[in-house]
């Protein structure tokens, strides 16, 4: 009868496994305390992306996301993508097929393989000569999809490879499911119930990171307060309910309006907020004179058969020039919008510079 006898490793090989125990053992530790130090979605997702490509010696890395709307696939990172929120079918390229069948792996010249898609599996690597995924999982479901890519004069991804980053599979869909938790109470107190929007509370919030974002990349912000006009006249004449439905509509009108870049804020009552980064103060008065345009035709509640129109006053100041700090920045536009609205209101007006009130006539 033959014996099993243990295999022999040598002494290289000793040496290899041990570097390879403690790459990971480094990783685990580095991962542990960064998930741990931060519970921002953003911050986890962007750890776990370069800790886990520097295990496997790529710098080639992909997060894809689920969005839960559409049910397509889209690249969360990386965020120098050429189109950062690049999104396609489940199923499409390795990569949908990946996502959609929950099952990842090691795909070698990755051209050749059936369901291949450049526009998929070519979006982080233009000819990749290896991809490997995996699939991060909660519950049965898949969350997301880790991709690994390398280029013709990298050393290709492997099995062993694949098998360093299946031991943190568990770990990724933790941190991932803790920091999606923590998002959703987060909007909670930072949403307003009625329009959807984000809320007051916000506002300092988010002002706090553009500040800070212009500040060391020297680039302008613009802040832009927002009255309807006459809003108490459509409580008094239609009623309090009519006038709910109205602001949520105008939150709506905003949302279509700005950019996915700007942010959208109700203030309180009819007041409302937006925030327009690397926006200069000549781009901010040419998007919200045309904005207040736009508003001037809009038919409010038309399925509920009121259709209703109204008009608003705007303000404007931008960061440098109309203030080093929040409270600066909040006033100026604050009084640029009252400015329109003791004038005609239905106007436009940028903080410090008289010339620019649009419409609106100069208050006496």
């Amino acid at each position: 009868m033959d014996l099993l006898l243990p295999v022999q490793l040598s002494e290289n090989e000793v040496i290899k496994e041990l570097r390879q125990t403690v790459e990971k053992l480094k990783v685990f530790d580095s991962f542990g305390k960064a998930i741990t130090s931060s519970l921002d979605l953003t911050d986890v997702l962007r750890i776990l992306v370069e800790k886990l490509g520097v295990l496997v010696h790529t710098k080639h890395v992909a997060l894809l996301m689920i969005d839960a709307e559409t049910s397509d696939a889209y690249f969360e990172f990386p965020q120098n993508l050429r189109d950062k929120r690049l999104s396609f079918p489940l199923g499409q390229g390795i990569l949908g097929r990946c996502i959609e069948r929950g099952k990842g792996g090691v795909f070698l010249n990755p051209s050749t393989e059936t369901g291949y898609h450049q526009g998929v599996d070519a979006a982080i690597v233009q000819n990749p000569t290896s991809i490997m995924t995996l699939p991060i999982m909660s519950r049965g479901s898949v969350m997301g999809l880790l991709a690994f890519f390398t280029e013709k004069e990298g050393v290709p991804l492997t099995d062993e490879s694949f098998r360093a980053i299946e031991t943190f599979s568990d770990y990724l869909s933790i941190a991932m499911e803790n920091a999606k938790n923590y998002q959703r109470v987060r909007e909670l107190t930072v949403t307003d119930d009625l329009t959807k929007l984000y809320n007051s509370r916000y506002l300092h919030l988010v002002l706090e990171r553009e500040l800070a974002r212009s500040e060391r990349y020297q680039e302008h912000f613009s802040l832009v307060f927002i009255d309807l006009d006459n809003f108490k006249n459509i409580n008094d004449q239609n009623g309090h309910m009519v006038g709910s439905l109205l602001l949520k509509e105008f939150g709506e009108f905003l949302v279509q309006a700005i950019r996915t870049s700007d942010i959208a804020i109700r203030y309180g009552g009819d007041e409302f907020v937006l925030v327009l980064p690397r926006t200069t103060k000549a781009e901010a008065v040419q998007f919200v004179t045309r904005a207040r345009d736009s508003l001037k035709e809009h038919i409010f509640l038309k399925t509920k058969q009121l259709n209703l129109k109204t008009t608003a006053s705007f303000g404007i100041s931008t960061f440098p020039e109309d203030g080093k700090n929040i409270d600066q920045l909040i006033s100026a536009a604050d009084k640029a919008m009252y400015y329109v609205k003791r004038g005609s209101k239905d106007g436009v007006y940028a903080a410090s510079q008289p010339a620019t009130l649009i419409k609106g006539e100069r208050p006496q």
